[in-house]
């Protein structure tokens, strides 16, 4: 009897070592409670499993330099963590991964504008945005005592939505900026003529 109840005491031990450790949002950590983070050298190697169910922490491919300098990133690379894959596919049901990919390509990798719209309720979010017929959003959190730039959100929005933004940016103080691909930041979009809306810029399919 002894000796069994050693063998399932081992048996246990041996199951619990060999479950995945996860922090009290469900992500997956190591042993010294840091983020195991997948790292993909492309938003197409983000599987379909990842979107819809959240399998892992993925650490995204470099950002552009005038991207990470414009939002500051001081080197430090840019997750999504399981439990916000989960938390996107709730909020936002009608993106497929195929969108969800297109959506985080572009914003991420081909911003034309970034900013800052809820400057008092969330001073560290900061949304990144490829303007288009339909507009491509990523909201990112970049709170200094994070050891990475993390992902919180992303979504289309059609000129409707984009303009609602635009105007809870303008009353509540935020700042939305171009984001040139040569110099970086250029100008406010508040001192441009029309105010950037999407219309006139590249709509072509990415």
């Amino acid at each position: 009897m002894e000796k069994q109840e050693k063998q399932e005491k081992q048996d246990t031990q041996e199951k619990q070592d060999t479950q995945e450790k996860q922090d009290t949002q469900g992500n997956p950590i190591n042993n010294e409670g840091k983020l195991v983070i997948c790292e993909v050298q492309s938003v197409d190697e983000i599987t379909d499993l990842d979107f819809v169910n959240g399998e892992r922490n993925i650490g995204l491919p470099k950002l552009s330099d005038q991207l990470a300098d414009a939002l500051q990133t001081n080197g430090r690379r840019v997750v999504i963590k399981r439990n916000i894959f989960i938390k996107n596919a709730l909020s936002h049901p009608d993106l497929t991964p195929s969108m969800s990919r297109d959506i985080l390509r572009q914003a991420l990798y081909e911003t034309n504008i970034i900013g800052a719209t809820q400057p008092i309720a969330k001073p560290d979010y900061r949304i990144v945005v490829h303007t288009g017929a339909l507009n491509s959003i990523v909201v990112v959190d970049l709170y200094a005592g994070k050891e990475n730039i993390e992902v919180v959100g992303w979504r289309q929005v059609d000129e409707s939505g984009w303009k609602k933004m635009k105007r809870q940016a303008a009353r509540e103080d935020g700042q939305l900026l171009i984001l040139s691909p040569i110099t970086g930041l250029a100008a406010d979009l508040s001192t441009l003529p029309g105010n950037l809306s999407s219309d006139g810029k590249d709509n072509r399919k990415k």
